[in-house]
Parts: structure tokens; sequence; C-alpha cells
């Protein structure tokens, strides 16, 4: 792998957990509903203008049967999980809301078992035993801190799972080019929510830190980091690419504790260290095709 292209894995790990530090800033002001709506809208209008100006045969909107792979990842990864990743930013922390993302592809390992039928061997179990004594740890940890939001841990589990889930459908539908269907899932995504936005408006007018960052979230955390990641995918594969996860939770805790003064806990950093441990293993098992 060239330096570049490690330069890239890693900028995308700042970019990705960067999402939970600006969900924090803008959504006391905007509130959940308003928040997401301006990424998922804002995001879905700069990748279509990416898409526009780099003139690729698969930067375009779905066509026919591909809106429907579009519609379901447009409802249960992008509007969905996104709304109750907004609800739990309101009283969960950066670094908490980062380590609770890195679980998703325990989840999707898991859910492979049951719904794909996948052997595991026994690497791949361990992994994930791993992984969830790590998720056992953070969570029973939070137990023991004061005003623990049980409905956010919850929100934030939720939005995990079905990143594992979906991860898994998208695995077996028959959808169009990647940047195709993403295009046509935030379209999705943003129609569903743009009325909520109505119902929902923000709780007082936002100010400029709140509006720049949901048009950071929307340009930077959306647009640019799925063309980013999807042009990497083409240069080194779908395998390494996906290394990138296991560097949000590490940014995502540099984030908290640079910018809002978050303290770090020793479960913070158990937790982490284990979920990112058995994912490896459970990649690794795949890798090797004993999974």
């Amino acid at each position: 792998m060239r330096p570049a292209h490690v330069a890239w894995l890693v900028a995308l790990g700042a970019i990705w957990s960067a999402s939970f530090l600006f969900m924090k800033i803008a959504v006391p002001s905007m509130g959940p509903v308003a928040m997401i709506g301006g990424r998922v809208v804002t995001g879905a209008i700069a990748l279509t203008a990416i898409a526009w100006l780099i003139k690729t045969a698969h930067a375009r909107l779905p066509r026919g049967s591909e809106w429907r792979p579009a519609a379901v990842v447009g409802v249960f990864y992008v509007a969905l999980p996104l709304l109750m990743w907004g609800y739990a930013s309101q009283r969960l922390s950066v670094s908490l809301l980062s380590i609770i993302n890195a679980a998703a592809p325990l989840f999707a390992a898991m859910l492979s078992l049951v719904w794909l039928r996948e052997k595991m061997s026994a690497l791949g179990v361990g992994g994930l035993a791993l992984g969830f004594a790590g998720v056992a740890v953070l969570v029973g940890g939070e137990g023991f801190t004061a005003g623990v939001d049980t409905a956010s841990i919850a929100a934030a589990f939720g939005a995990s799972f079905f990143y594992g889930a979906v991860s898994n459908y998208t695995r077996q539908a028959k959808s169009a080019a990647p940047l195709t269907n993403v295009l046509g899932s935030l379209w999705i995504g943003a129609l569903i929510l743009l009325p909520l936005m109505f119902a929902f408006p923000a709780r007082e007018t936002p100010g400029v830190a709140a509006l720049s960052a949901v048009a950071a979230l929307g340009i930077l955390c959306t647009a640019v980091a799925y063309v980013a990641f999807f042009w990497l995918i083409a240069q080194i594969g779908a395998a390494p690419a996906l290394t990138t996860t296991y560097l949000i939770p590490v940014f995502g805790v540099i984030w908290g504790a640079l910018f809002l003064g978050e303290r770090i806990g020793v479960h913070h950093i158990l937790g982490a260290a284990m979920i990112v441990g058995g994912i490896a293993l459970v990649a690794r098992a795949r890798r090797d095709g004993v999974a």
C-alpha cells in the first residue's frame, strides 16, 4: 500500500469520527431532526454536484429497479440510523458515540451467521466474543457514570446495528455501482427527512457554529468522504479500505478530549481496544477464508 493510500485511510478515519463532534456542536440549537435533515439534504446536493463534475458512468442516480436497494439503504442506513445518532448525540460524548459506531462490523458478522448462514471459525468466534465483551465493558463502565442516559445508549447501538444489518443486505442485493447507490440512497433519505424537518424545526435560530457544523457534516463527512472511500476501494480493494473504521474510535476520543474537554475513562480505552481487536480478528478470519 502506498503512503498516499495510508494517508487517505487516516484522513477518512479522522473525517468520519469528526461527524460526532459536529453533531455535538449543532444539536443543542437545532435538535436532532433539523440537524440530521440538514446534513442529508446538504450531502445529497453536494454529492450530486461532485457526480456532475467528475462525469463518470457510475456517478449518476439509480434507474429502474436500481431504486429498490437504494431505497432500503436510504431508509435503514441513512434516515433512520442518522436520526438515532442525532438523538444520542444530545446526551452521549463524542468518544462514546465513536466507540459504539465501531461495533457495526461486529453486528454485521453476528447477523451473517443467522441471515447468510455463514460458517464461523474459532478465530471468528473469538473475535465476536472479544468485541461484544468490549461492548459489555463499555456499557458497564457507563453504568457507573452519573446521569447516564440508557435511551441514548440504546439509540446509538440501534444505529450501529442497522449499519451491520444493511451491510449484509447490500452484499446480497443486486444494486447499482456503489456511488450510484449512495447517491440514490441520500436522496431517498433527504425526501424522508424533509417533511420531518418542518414537523420538528430547529429549537432556536442556529448560530454560525451550528450551521457550519451541519455544512461540514453534509459536505465533508458525507459527500467528500464517500467519494474518497470509493476511490480508495478502486485503488486498494474493499478489505484494506475498510480498515479506516479501526481509526474512528481513536480519533473520536481525540476530538472529544481536544475540543470539548471530555474525560476519557478506563472503560473507554479498554472497551474500544477490545471492540477494535474483535473486529480485527473477524476481518482476519474472513480474509483467510475461514470466517
